[in-house]
């Protein structure tokens, strides 16, 4: 069977310790990926980097990537793949040194093209945000939303998590850019956060669909985060945070670097004031982004609603377990235990309800995986 080109890059991308940068080496000497994977061993082993192992892989990729299998699963899921050749795959990325040859995407594929990200924005940072992190960092995200901007973040816990959830409340697309694939969704409380970015954005990833996360591919998906984005905002990092990977890969990218200030005695502060002091741009409101960006083609922020929150919605109605759950917490934060105490509901029960409860924006998450009310309905 006479593969196309883009299941040749599906297959590369399914096939151990090849990755973009070889594939781009053997693409200098093969007119296309469908060339690569029909050259002899022997021939392939001459190359830099490939090896007589690597070659053997490579010639021999039937016994190590199961197209059909893969292609199935992708179905399956309703999820879209677009491969380096594809006319949709995404001009910015491309011009990143290892564009991943593969996107995996669910959700609204059109969140991708080429005007949605010539606006897009990375917002990333800690885990362990601060109570100042997680209210900045929903500021921030939000006000940019309003103003237009598309917002990519990694869909972990804290900032990425804020950034996300703040804009949805603003009614603004975000993608979520996963180091794991799509059919292991990670941390796993975020499930139902992913379900609600693809219905205007998408949850995208270079890795096969069952492949499970590991310390490699997550730092590998930073350069994606920032390679969709004309610039990276990082809103709070320690001094070795994965975020600063990512602010330092958006700089060899050619894109510009945001950081928030801090308080100088708080650890989660030391990796912007490091960013500012090497040169990223110090922000402290929305404007600092948008007076950098009247540049771009077709930029056109909608300054007067972005850092003006939108007039509140109707208050959402509340199935009966939610209306009880915000019973708990109007008389303070809780954490997941004595919330479970207080219900009298198994774990399982309980925290589908409070995503619900973020995504209605009644709620928030604070360190510690404890929870306060936003505001109180009536």
């Amino acid at each position: 069977m006479q593969l196309s080109i883009s299941e040749a890059y599906t297959v590369l991308n399914l096939l151990p310790r090849i990755g973009s940068i070889r594939v781009k080496r053997l693409l200098e000497h093969y007119a296309t990926p469908v060339d690569i994977l029909a050259a002899p061993a022997s021939e392939l082993a001459k190359f830099r980097g490939i090896g007589d192992k690597l070659a053997a892989v490579l010639a021999g990729w039937r016994r190590h990537a199961d197209l059909e299998a893969e292609m199935r699963t992708v179905q399956q899921a309703g999820v879209q793949l677009i491969s380096l050749g594809d006319p949709a795959y995404p001009s910015i990325l491309k011009e990143i040194y290892d564009p991943p040859l593969c996107l995996y995407v669910r959700g609204n594929v059109d969140a991708l093209n080429d005007e949605g990200l010539q606006q897009a924005l990375a917002v990333v940072g800690t885990r362990h945000l601060s109570n100042y992190g997680q209210a900045t960092a929903e500021r921030l995200a939000g006000a940019a939303a309003r103003a237009g901007l598309t917002i990519v973040s990694g869909l972990a816990r804290g900032v990425d998590t804020a950034a996300h959830r703040a804009t949805l409340a603003s009614r603004g697309r975000t993608i979520a850019v996963l180091g794991g694939g799509l059919a292991q969704i990670y941390p796993p409380e975020n499930v139902d956060l992913a379900r609600a970015i693809c219905e205007n954005g998408a949850v995208i990833s270079e890795q096969p669909m069952r492949f499970t996360a590991d310390r490699r591919s997550l730092p590998m998906r930073n350069r994606i985060i920032s390679g969709l984005c004309f610039a990276t905002l990082v809103v709070e990092a320690a001094a070795k945070s994965g975020a600063l990977i990512t602010a330092q890969q958006a700089l060899e990218q050619g894109r510009q670097v945001f950081a928030v200030p801090g308080r100088i005695d708080t650890p989660q502060a030391k990796g912007c004031h490091n960013l500012i002091r090497d040169g990223a741009k110090l922000v402290d409101s929305i404007d600092d982004i948008l007076d950098e960006l009247h540049f771009l083609p077709g930029f056109a922020p909608c300054r007067g609603s972005a850092e003006t929150p939108s007039p509140a919605p109707a208050a959402p109605s509340l199935s009966a377990e939610e209306a009880a759950l915000v019973g708990v917490l109007r008389r303070g934060e809780r954490d997941v235990d004595s919330l479970v105490d207080a219900l009298s509901q198994p774990v399982h029960a309980v925290l589908p309800l409070l995503t619900q409860l973020e995504l209605k924006h009644l709620i928030r998450q604070l360190p510690g995986r404890r929870y306060e009310l936003i505001h109180r309905p009536t």
